[in-house]
């Protein structure tokens, strides 16, 4: 879901321009509003730019999910019909794989905070948050996606693969007493 966006039409929704709808369904917003407002919800975890919002928001505006109106002098913008139909039915379709892509990266969190990790993982670590940052704003190509993806994959597998070794070791000594 998160890699590889939605279709509205046809046209792709990146995740960040699928979160800004989700934000404008709370109530209108003029950038800077909903600039701050990406930031909050991301808790520091991840920082929208001025330079990717407003791009997004045209395009969001050009697939007619979004309009803008000016009001004393600044503009605001608005979920249109369209794209509060296409938000709701959305999130009707996928409540499985929203719960599903949240404990999964619930789990994630939890095991690298317990994993004692050397300078090589969380340099590991810090890499694929940039590269997850660069996926999210839509700057990727999608070989580019699939190749960081492999390469997320691989890394996550070679996670899960000590945590299992080291269950492994814990449920024997456990049998053994």
């Amino acid at each position: 879901m998160m890699a590889k966006g939605h279709e509205y039409k046809g046209k792709r929704i990146s995740p960040l321009q699928f979160v800004m709808l989700a934000t404008l369904k709370e109530k209108p917003m003029y950038g800077y509003e909903l600039l701050k407002s990406l930031r909050e919800q991301f808790e520091g975890v991840w920082s929208p730019q001025t330079g990717t919002l407003y791009p997004a928001l045209k395009r969001l505006e050009d697939h007619g999910l979004v309009n803008s109106q000016k009001k004393q002098g600044t503009e605001y913008y608005i979920l249109t019909e369209e794209g509060k139909t296409f938000l709701s039915d959305y999130i009707r379709q996928v409540p499985g794989d929203i719960q599903f892509v949240t404990r999964y990266f619930e789990i994630l969190e939890r095991v690298s905070k317990e994993l004692k990790e050397g300078d090589s993982t969380e340099s590991e670590i810090t890499h694929n948050k940039a590269l997850m940052e660069r996926m999210f704003e839509d700057q990727m190509d999608p070989k580019e996606r699939l190749n960081v993806l492999k390469s997320m994959r691989e890394f996550h597998v070679k996670r899960i693969t000590e945590i299992q070794i080291e269950l492994e070791e814990i449920e024997k000594e456990l049998q053994e007493k």
